[in-house]
């Protein structure tokens, strides 16, 4: 029983300092939007030019996240994450001094390389330093941290703004990460990654393990991962970006209503997030978990695209939607670290959380050029598209083996 708390005490300390950075990543990415505002009214640009710090943040972090996973694997993934964290505070706190909107620019693209080091460094950080038994509510809390980051960033910075001014916010805000990177670094004895793992365990790695990560990357089981983790960033991407339009313009609610569905979406995918930590603890085979999420979620937004529904039903089956989109995402994470051969998990996590960014980035491009050509319709039959092609790359994945 002692060594039982002690273990989870353990997991606690990891949780907590690898949650911490990992809450500040989305909190850095999602403070930046209600800057531009207050940007177009310091620099007088158009909107477009606003919309590139956002798009450059983006940018280099998908692009840097497949050579930082490799990085992470070879010389470990605590002094990265720690070297990350202080690269992006610092260039966020220095977004207070830009005397012009192209120098926040260069400050976006190094606030981005240093974000892409949360998912290939925390997720070789978790692996190796929490209890197996506890590790889909591991990975649970961990998404959960980022999620938390995000939804209090808005409220925060312009809460700052208003108490102080734009200037002195980022620089508050990324200061905190300069502190926070020195906090994980003072605490990091408890952090073990992959590669401070015995030299025993090392020798006991497979033959997959030691092949070229070209090879690894472009074999089928890591090709359908990348798809997989991109089709569900449209699906959320493209919920959290057009519904809104979508459901005013088909189904004639209200705006109120029509928000307030996205809302509830975002509530529950928060909420399944610690549901599906739970369930993947317990679930011995969890692309079962991951198809029952898709293929639900696809009869939702079928359902949408068929059927004009009043506000309530909308609100309560975006509930429904976002609970197994959250559900989803600790078994996805169960099902890479399942196949992920021993020194990879950096490049792996790296790799597959690059389809993230990609589908961050296409989604409301696509959707917005959808409802453009008075299509809104095809928003929900597209979603629907996305979520059954999800469930086709599980099964394939199954069929793969990609589970022990």
């Amino acid at each position: 029983m002692e060594a039982t708390a002690s273990t989870v005490r353990h997991d606690t300390r990891v949780l907590s300092l690898i949650g911490s950075g990992h809450f500040l990543s989305h909190f850095y990415q999602l403070s930046l939007p209600p800057l531009l505002l207050v940007w177009r009214e310091e620099f007088g640009v158009s909107y477009a030019a606003l919309g590139m710090v956002i798009t450059l943040f983006a940018l280099s972090t998908g692009i840097t996240q497949i050579p930082i996973g490799m990085l992470v694997d070879r010389i470990g993934a605590r002094l990265i994450l720690v070297v990350g964290l202080i690269v992006e505070g610092l260039a966020v706190a220095a977004m207070g001094f830009a005397p012009t909107l192209e120098v926040i620019y260069v400050l976006a693209v190094i606030a981005g390389i240093g974000n892409s080091v949360f998912h290939p460094a925390d997720y070789a950080i978790l692996n190796s330093s929490v209890n197996a038994e506890r590790m889909g509510k591991a990975f649970s809390l961990h998404t959960f941290s980022g999620h938390l980051g995000g939804a209090l960033a808005p409220a925060t910075i312009i809460f700052l703004v208003a108490l102080f001014d734009w200037r002195s916010a980022v620089s508050i805000t990324g200061l905190t990460g300069v502190v926070c990177a020195v906090i994980i670094y003072s605490q990091g004895g408890i952090l073990r990654d992959e590669k401070s793992a015995s030299k025993s365990e090392k020798d006991a790695s497979t033959g997959e393990a030691s092949s070229s990560t070209a090879k690894l990357m472009l074999s089928p089981r890591m090709i359908l991962f990348f798809m997989f983790f991109m089709l569900a960033s449209l699906t959320s991407n493209g919920v959290s970006s057009f519904s809104v339009v979508a459901n005013v313009n088909i189904h004639e609610i209200t705006v109120v209503a029509a928000s307030s569905a996205l809302t509830a979406y975002l509530i529950a995918s928060t909420s399944g997030i610690l549901i599906g930590g739970y369930i993947a603890d317990r679930a011995k085979e969890h692309h079962n978990i991951a198809l029952i999420s898709f293929l639900g979620s696809a009869a939702v937004f079928v359902i949408f695209a068929l059927i004009k529904l009043p506000g309530v039903m909308i609100i309560s089956l975006f509930a429904f939607a976002g609970l197994l989109q959250g559900i989803l995402r600790p078994a996805r994470d169960m099902m890479v670290r399942a196949v992920a051969p021993k020194g990879t998990m950096g490049r792996i996590f790296g790799y597959v959380s690059t389809g993230i960014a990609l589908g961050s980035g296409l989604a409301p491009v696509a959707f917005g050029w959808i409802i453009d050509q008075n299509a809104t319709i095809w928003i929900f039959w597209l979603l629907a598209a996305f979520t059954i092609g999800g469930a086709a790359i599980v099964l394939a994945q199954k069929n793969l083996g990609t589970e022990r």
